[in-house]
């Protein structure tokens, strides 16, 4: 997969085969209004999830700099380096986004190592530094930097990690050297306190993007939560001119207080007056929302963990609910929502979302989401690592689905089958049927308009042909395949959702090269 053409070169010819998201581009790119397309639905393809084995740590941002090439900190951690250290950067490079490789560019000594509270001064506050943001604006790279404290630290009634007195810092050689140094940022901290505690910018294509609307070709956006990495309560917009930005100044910066944001009244540059662009307490864990050129839309995610902690960080459950505007400022609306089920039992946090690698599809566009996850080990099958996966976004509603688990009696299976359930089990129900035989099949027939297969992958595993109505639908590889993990469960691997709405008949075949476990179907009308 190759990046679409989220920016403008410098001579680019306006010529006919310039379509979909280049003339959406053009059209920004000189104020013209362009009609703005909803995301109605956020399908997560974790089927095609992908993890940097040889990364750690968390918070992985990627930035499309001019270059052409992805960079992103990584905290807690070591990065694509040897060095823990509680940030550390990095660059992702190669043009095809399943060939990407990492590699460190900088330990950020300065910032301390891993969990230390190093602030460059003798004063220990308890707390350490973060990333909460990063991009790449005009050839310049910038990253705000800010004081966390873990949850067990904090002293919140709900274990919630602080973020507080946050700074921006720059880099005029690719990240080889940055500016304010770690005990200016701590001595006089550009935002002090929780209010601006975890910005994050938006971002908007290679280099800053080259977007008119939304007066984006003139300022640059970003967010903040009210100081929390995980759970933060509501998101506040600030912007600053583009070419005031590299001074590195707090009182260049204005917060939307209200009203119609292309008008200079609905903005000021006392803090105080900022009023929230989305409200949701203990839902909105820092992260940096992306622009979809070709939809005219942004999306963010907002990401929480469910129940209230206990223990620090041992969460049951993480949920990303996915929000999308027609603007930075709003309405901002739910238009999905996913948890981490998938990694059986381990846990998911910290995305973000990618502006390189959109790609139009028939129905939406399919975007890269980064994440990262715990448990909190250096070895190659962790879960602490950079992921990432496609998310594909529908303009139109998705349709309401039925679940058939595999015990369904409806469901034919050859005799090659095992039925296997266990209390420990991570399948959709907790069973799951499995095979490994050649030609063994399982048969169902259903009434609908759309299918999915769901099934676990590992290591171990392998695949199956798919018939609907008699004819080939597909060839289904289960292998986990290019990165080391125990395995991911519950996964749609098959999706057909342009079927004639009546009786329909699929069927698996096991091909015999590994295991094969079917989880469930789910039906669509």
């Amino acid at each position: 997969m190759k990046p679409c053409a989220t920016d403008i070169a410098k001579s680019t010819p306006f010529v006919p085969i310039l379509l979909g998201t280049t003339l959406v581009l053009i059209a920004h790119l000189f104020g013209i209004d362009q009609a703005s397309t909803p995301i109605a639905g956020v399908i997560p393809q974790i089927d095609k999830a992908f993890k940097w084995d040889d990364s750690m740590g968390d918070t992985a941002d990627p930035f499309w700099a001019d270059d052409d090439q992805l960079y992103h900190f990584a905290c807690d951690g070591r990065g694509f380096g040897s060095l823990q250290r509680n940030l550390c950067f990095n660059k992702l490079s190669g043009v095809e986004l399943d060939s990407l490789k990492g590699s460190a560019v900088n330990s950020m000594d300065e910032y301390g190592t891993n969990g230390a509270s190093m602030n460059g001064t003798s004063t220990n506050d308890g707390a350490n530094w973060k990333v909460t943001g990063q991009e790449c604006i005009d050839g310049v790279f910038y990253a705000f930097v800010a004081r966390n404290k873990y949850g067990n630290r904090s002293k919140d009634p709900l274990m919630r990690q602080t973020s507080v007195n946050a700074s921006l810092i720059k880099s005029t050689d690719r990240g080889l050297t940055w500016t304010r140094s770690a005990h200016e940022n701590y001595e006089h901290p550009m935002w002090p306190g929780s209010r601006f505690g975890a910005p994050a910018f938006i971002h908007y294509g290679r280099n800053g993007g080259q977007v008119g609307g939304d007066g984006a070709g003139k300022y640059v956006y970003a967010v903040s939560n009210n100081g929390f990495w995980n759970g933060g309560d509501d998101l506040i917009l600030a912007r600053v001119l583009r070419t005031e930005l590299p001074k590195l100044n707090a009182t260049d910066w204005e917060y939307f207080s209200g009203g119609e944001g292309l008008q200079d009244s609905s903005w000021s540059r006392d803090i105080s007056k900022a009023v929230p662009i989305l409200s949701r307490p203990a839902k909105l864990g820092w992260t940096a929302p992306v622009f979809i050129p070709s939809l005219n839309r942004y999306l963010l995610v907002s990401w929480y963990v469910t129940p209230t902690l206990k223990g620090w960080f041992n969460p049951e459950r993480v949920i990303y609910d996915f929000f999308e505007a027609p603007h930075p400022w709003g309405p901002w609306n739910q238009a999905g929502s996913m948890d981490d089920t998938f990694l059986g039992g381990a846990h998911m946090y910290g995305p973000n979302l990618c502006a390189k690698y959109q790609e139009q599809t028939p129905d939406g566009v399919r975007i890269q989401l980064f994440s990262s996850g715990t448990i909190f080990r250096d070895v190659p099958g962790s879960v602490y690592k950079s992921w990432r996966f496609p998310l594909l976004l529908r303009t139109k509603s998705l349709p309401e689905g039925t679940m058939i688990n595999d015990t369904d009696p409806a469901i034919r299976y050859s005799k090659d089958w095992q039925a296997v359930a266990r209390e420990s089990a991570k399948d959709y129900h907790k069973d799951c049927h499995l095979t490994r035989f050649p030609g063994a099949t399982a048969e169902y027939r259903f009434n609908g308009s759309g299918l999915e297969i769901w099934t676990s992958k590992n290591q171990g595993n392998g695949s199956f042909d798919v018939l609907i109505d008699g004819k080939p639908a597909g060839t289904v590889d289960t292998k986990l395949r290019n990165f080391q993990y125990s395995g991911l469960v519950q996964v749609p691997v098959f999706r057909d959702e342009n079927l004639t709405l009546r009786d329909h008949e699929v069927k698996l075949i096991v091909k015999g090269d590994g295991n094969v476990a079917l989880d469930a179907f789910r039906i669509t009308k």
